[in-house]
């Protein structure tokens, strides 16, 4: 892979680094300043891992699956999201 990665694997590379750049700065001087085992990494990210999915919405995705079940009001739908939210739903 010679072209810039997503911005997610870019950050996902820098966390693991120990990279103290953000998103910007690393995609003005991909790959050229870079290490080939930086790239390396980047490449494997990209193609074996998915991007992070955030709990809020791992949260409010499955409070509407639920609604779909159970027909419930839309009020209830965000409050069950909430519910699943402070319950740790998704660590």
């Amino acid at each position: 892979m010679t072209d810039t990665p997503e911005d997610w694997v870019l950050i996902e590379a820098a966390k693991r680094s120990d990279l103290r750049l953000d998103v910007k700065g690393i995609r003005n001087i991909y790959p050229d300043r870079f290490s080939p085992a930086f790239v390396a990494l980047c490449d494997m990210i990209a193609k074996h891992e998915q991007p992070p999915v955030d709990r809020k919405l791992l949260c409010a995705r499955e409070a509407c699956r639920e609604y779909d079940r159970n027909a419930k009001r839309i009020d209830e739908i965000a409050i069950r999201a909430i519910e699943l939210w402070e319950e740790g739903f998704g660590k």
